[in-house]
């Protein structure tokens, strides 16, 4: 074949597998180079968006077919791998008949790997990260492009795609009409938060939603299950170190009514949240948040009492109202963990107070407190004190 006709033919195959924008065709690189043009470093040609926009339907991704192909008119069907058909390593024959009945009934039925939950968690993952970049897309278009309606068609359908990941995830609103919680309401979520990647995409989630009821929602199901959340920093450390650290920035675009309804969810959760110092080596990412919120708080209501315009009866009472409860807990923990620490044949009690006792969580709860807790306050610093004149003494001697 000539070198003319060598050039049509992949001319041809160029045309059919590439759509001339550099971002689909060559996304992480061009994402690269936008983030070092952000910094002044290099220089790119094309903005960093779509052309335009994909209008899938929802559930479009979802194949029938046994294994997924990519349509690839000019040279026919190419397979990929998906996650959600994942194909058999190996072909394995099924026992011969030599075995009894007996041993084929102890042997456990072996279930599909579609029908495995962690792959369906894994599946919701993939499926979630998707749906995000399609908001990406979205943010970017919006951004260097020039709508006639200003936007505010893609605006909705952004909402839709972030309120349709929290369907996909069974997160229901506790306030809302149908908000009777039970048992498994949650059961999704938590499936999808023990793997690492799927932290790592509720953090992207958060960083993504606007101020509002849907991220009141998604950060009242973080707050009823800090325990599982950030009671085990031995597993997927980092993930759940950004997270602690996403969730934080969610806080202080919140009102103070959804500051109330997350101290809340802290109260009324089936599980003691993990109150650890903020230096403690087990994980402090519950404390963190906590921290977080009381002390958003504490400059909300400095704000509505300097600004009469931002004053609100109902949020106060409402924050009052989480907020004691949420000390009775707090207190009740800081007594049991100093209680136990004198109890137990510790040959330092002052340096195990200041391990275990979460004391910034104690220090930003001072502003929100009345009379009456602030002499609980001082009557636990007094207990503490005489642990470490005790410490001291052992030492000395």
């Amino acid at each position: 074949m000539s070198t003319d006709e060598l050039d049509g033919i992949l001319r041809v195959q160029l045309a059919a597998t590439h759509s001339n924008d550099p971002y689909i065709d060559d996304y992480y690189h061009q994402g690269c180079l936008f983030k070092k043009s952000s910094s002044g470093a290099t220089k790119i040609r094309h903005h960093f968006c779509p052309t335009h926009l994909r209008d899938l339907p929802p559930g479009a991704r979802v194949n029938s077919e046994p294994h997924a192909f990519l349509q690839v008119d000019a040279l026919g069907r190419v397979p990929f791998s998906s996650i959600r058909r994942p194909r058999p390593l190996l072909e394995v024959d099924p026992p011969n008949s030599s075995t009894t009945n007996s041993e084929q009934n102890n042997v456990a039925p072996e279930k599909p790997l579609e029908q495995e939950p962690m792959l369906a968690a894994r599946v919701a993952i993939e499926d979630g990260l998707c749906l995000l970049l399609d908001v990406d897309d979205i943010d970017r278009f919006l951004k260097f492009n020039q709508i006639p309606d200003g936007g505010t068609h893609l605006r909705r359908r952004r909402q839709e795609l972030l309120e349709g990941l929290a369907t996909s995830l069974q997160l229901v609103d506790p306030l809302g009409k149908n908000g009777q919680t039970g048992g498994n309401d949650d059961m999704v979520f938590l499936r999808v938060l023990a793997l690492p990647k799927g932290r790592k995409l509720l953090s992207r989630y958060l960083q993504l939603l606007p101020a509002g009821d849907l991220l009141r929602v998604v950060c009242m199901a973080i707050f009823r299950h800090l325990r599982f959340l950030f009671g085990d920093m031995s597993r997927a450390a980092e993930a759940t170190s950004n997270l602690a650290r996403t969730v934080s920035l969610c806080v202080r675009r919140m009102d103070l009514g959804s500051l109330s309804a997350c101290l809340a969810a802290v109260v009324c959760s089936s599980e003691q949240p993990p109150l650890r110092p903020l230096s403690s080596s087990a994980g402090n990412g519950a404390s963190v948040v906590l921290v977080s919120v009381l002390e958003q708080g504490a400059e909300l209501l400095s704000d509505s009492l300097q600004d009469a315009s931002n004053y609100n009866v109902t949020n106060r009472e409402l924050w009052k109202a989480s907020f004691d409860e949420f000390f009775g807990l707090l207190i009740k923990y800081c007594v049991n963990k100093y209680d136990g620490i004198m109890q137990s044949s510790c040959l330092d009690p002052a340096e195990a107070i200041k391990r275990e006792l979460p004391m910034e969580l104690l220090r930003v709860s001072v502003p929100h407190t009345n009379e009456y807790q602030k002499k609980m306050l001082y009557d636990l610093s007094q207990r503490s004190l005489v642990g470490q004149e005790k410490g001291n003494v052992g030492q000395a001697v």
